[in-house]
């Protein structure tokens, strides 16, 4: 993970801090009782088990439940903190990245289809979610797991830890070589997931079409076989998580059998007690359990990592259009266009218009009529600047619209849309969404001057009807 990309998250978990920091305190507690338990085993073995004192027994026992208790008490205080910490900088995430889709220029969208922002917002979000929550937590247990044991090892027997750490360099080798391998195929197995979205987006809105053609089973093909692409880049991810688990266990084992023949050896020549023989095991099974741990959060920690970097292009990308502008004290709704040229983005090599001139006068009623394709829509979506004109410029009331207030110009133009879309909401919200502030009296007068408030009427729930 480069530097920018930690920067981001931690600009993003800055909120919770109090939070986060109660959960490191309750971590090191927790930890430091899980450490405890092998020191009181050899103290056990040493001075209870060996002498054969019974009457110390319980208390040693006592000890052990002791340790067990407040690991367990402040392991799940640590779990349900970072959990709820990483739960809600998902949501703050989730929010800015769908404040930011929102606030984009509409030529955004022509290069962004639809599916692969709701794949942004759904399937990213939920990898990062993973990330900076959950596995967060496991991951500093583990870490704080393996960093202490290794200590506890060198206090035990220096000779059988130095000798250990030979292990060290092939694991953090094969680390890095894995950990890059894994985040490119978690990136582009988060896009080839986008693509099944887009196609699945694309065919539910279009269902009309889908079915007057007959091709339910064209597009089950196409979705299938993004699916299929997305799970072969899944597989490949999860071989490559597989194999690093599987050089790091062995090399763990490894290092435990040569413990048992090292160690053994020193117990037998009265080098060390069998109760430190036993207390450098356990030591190095916490280690060998939470490097193994430490493996499996790799793969999911560079998933997470390839899914941030996804959402974050979006969240740091700056609108082409910007909202600044002056605020006129009122519109009287003259319009000019001015030797207008403009070209889609997307296809820039062909010139939709062609030097545009024309004047509508306040109160005036204009119809622009033409074939299909001949730019009366493209005349629509230039004067609320969902495009800037590739040359010339467009005015109301004599004010170029660049010089205006992006918000408030679109408040003042009126649209009907040849396919109109509702909102998941009453009658009244739908009528209601151009002027939120709209009266009562407003919206039925709106819907009687649609010819809609007869029927509406009718409804059981009237305007409050969803």
């Amino acid at each position: 993970m480069n530097r920018s990309t930690l920067d981001r998250l931690i600009k993003v978990a800055s909120p919770e801090t109090v939070a986060l920091s109660w959960g490191l305190v309750f971590l090191a507690i927790s930890s430091a009782s899980a450490l405890a338990y092998p020191q009181l085993m050899r103290w056990m073995i040493d001075n209870v088990l060996q002498p054969k004192r019974l009457d110390l027994l319980l208390p040693a026992i006592g000890g052990l439940f002791l340790a067990f208790l407040l690991q367990g008490v402040f392991s799940s205080l640590r779990y349900y903190l970072f959990s709820i910490a990483g739960e809600r900088i998902v949501i703050r995430l989730r929010q800015q990245l769908y404040q930011k889709i929102l606030a984009q220029e509409v030529n955004f969208f022509d290069f962004n289809r639809t599916g692969e922002l709701m794949s942004r917002l759904a399937s990213d979000c939920t990898t990062l979610q993973n990330t900076v929550s959950v596995n967060v937590s496991m991951g500093l247990r583990n870490a704080g797991q393996v960093i202490g044991g290794l200590g506890f090892m060198f206090y035990t027997s220096w000779k059988l830890s130095a000798l250990m750490l030979v292990m060290i360099p092939p694991i953090a080798l094969g680390a890095a070589i894995f950990g890059k391998k894994i985040r490119k195929l978690a990136k582009d197995s988060q896009t080839a997931l986008g693509e099944a979205s887009i196609v699945a987006n694309e065919t539910i809105s279009g269902i009309r079409t889908v079915k007057s053609f007959v091709q339910e089973g064209a597009e089950l093909s196409r979705y299938t076989s993004s699916l299929e692409q997305a799970l072969g880049l899944v597989k490949q991810r999860l071989n490559a998580v597989s194999v690093f688990m599987t050089f790091a266990m062995v090399m763990g084992f490894t290092a435990i059998c040569f413990v048992l023949w090292y160690g053994g050896r020193e117990v037998i020549l009265d080098h060390m007690t069998v109760g430190d023989m036993t207390q450098f095991l356990l030591y190095l099974m916490l280690v060998a359990i939470g490097v193994g741990s430490l493996g499996a959060l790799w793969g999911d920690f560079n998933a997470g990592v390839g899914a941030s970097q996804r959402v974050f292009d979006i969240i740091e990308r700056a609108p082409e259009i910007s909202d600044q502008g002056k605020i006129e004290t009122s519109s009287k709704g003259e319009i000019e266009f001015r030797d207008v040229h403009f070209s889609y983005p997307t296809r820039l090599d062909i010139e939709v218009l062609k030097g545009i001139n024309f004047k509508v006068s306040e109160g005036q009623v204009v119809a622009l009529v033409g074939s299909s394709g001949g730019g009366k829509t493209t005349i629509g979506a230039l004067l609320p600047r969902f495009y800037e004109p590739t040359k010339g410029e467009i005015l109301v009331d004599g004010t170029p619209v660049k010089e205006l207030q992006l918000n408030w110009l679109r408040e003042q133009i009126g649209v009907v849309s040849q396919e109109p879309i509702l909102i998941s909401s009453t009658i009244e919200e739908n009528i209601r969404y151009g002027k939120p502030d709209a009266t009562l009296e407003e919206v039925e007068a709106a819907a009687g001057a649609a010819n809609a408030l007869e029927f509406i009427r009718n409804f059981p729930d009237g305007l409050k009807t969803r």
